[in-house]
């Protein structure tokens, strides 16, 4: 345990040093059972810790906008990414004869769970995590390791309860075992084959070219939350897509990988245009 101990306090200081953000530890088995992703591969066979890291991306209410919150920004695998690279060099200088594999959303592990059990926050009943001061307007990464690690203390209680995103989902698409991903108006704009009538009157009804922020903007515990430490997202926010911007921020965004037809599809129904349908 003292070796333990020690090197759960080396870990600590490296990742504040270099990535001072939220981070906390978590066994490797919280994010267990793996979610089916190629991703697995890439997990060492003696993997038994994580390095949780949050990193906030709320860059202010922006009215007027027609772009979920998460998606104004820089795309958070290359911002993110970047900096879970940079920590991972650091902690294989430090401890080169271990393993550290950084993941960022497309990943095997259960990262709202990851994050919970390493004292980063409770889970509201959007499913999102919700941390005690930037809310649920948070990206989650990891870093798996091999390296023996003292898990954090998860938080105690849970999120309000008070239902007010429920209430305010405009189809009653959250519910007691999940998200029901049809009636998701986030779903609906990412949408590019069976999309269907119904569909493009939840955009238009949305008002979003991308994502729907009904149910993180209505939380009691995202009201006060402060605006991003991250220069990448407060720099690079953009918060109306226009059909004059919308393919230059294409490559940067992380809407990019749907391609231009879907985003120029929900452009013109929240602009009044028809669209024909399949």
């Amino acid at each position: 345990m003292e070796s333990n101990t020690t090197t759960t306090w080396q870990v600590r200081h490296i990742t504040s040093q270099f990535l001072p953000l939220p981070f906390g530890f978590a066994p490797l088995t919280a994010g267990q059972p793996y979610l089916p992703c190629r991703g697995v591969s890439r997990i060492p066979a003696d993997a038994c810790s994580l390095i949780i890291c949050l990193f906030p991306y709320y860059t202010g209410p922006f009215n007027g906008r027609n772009i979920s919150r998460y998606a104004m920004v820089e795309d958070y695998h290359s911002v993110a990414g970047r900096l879970l690279n940079h920590l991972v060099e650091n902690l294989r200088d430090a401890f080169p004869n271990h393993a550290f594999v950084p993941f960022v959303d497309n990943s095997p592990l259960r990262e709202v769970s990851c994050a919970q059990a390493a004292g980063l926050g409770v889970i509201g009943k959007n499913g999102l995590l919700i941390h005690p001061v930037y809310g649920s307007y948070v990206f989650i990464g990891e870093i798996v390791t091999n390296l023996p690690l003292i898990p954090s203390i998860p938080l105690t209680g849970g999120c309000l309860g008070c239902n007010a995103c429920l209430r305010a989902c405009p189809n009653g698409a959250l519910c007691a075992t999940g998200v029901d991903l049809p009636l998701c108006r986030s779903h609906i704009t990412q949408k590019k084959r069976d999309f269907t009538s119904f569909d493009q009157e939840q955009v238009r009804l949305g008002g979003l070219v991308w994502g729907c922020d009904i149910c993180t903007d209505s939380c009691p515990m995202n009201r006060h939350a402060p605006i991003t430490p991250l220069a990448a997202f407060a720099a690079s926010a953009v918060p109306v897509i226009t059909a004059e911007n919308a393919l230059s921020l294409l490559p940067s965004r992380a809407y990019g990988y749907r391609g231009k037809k879907v985003i120029l599809r929900n452009l013109a129904i929240i602009n009044g245009k028809a669209v024909d349908l399949p």
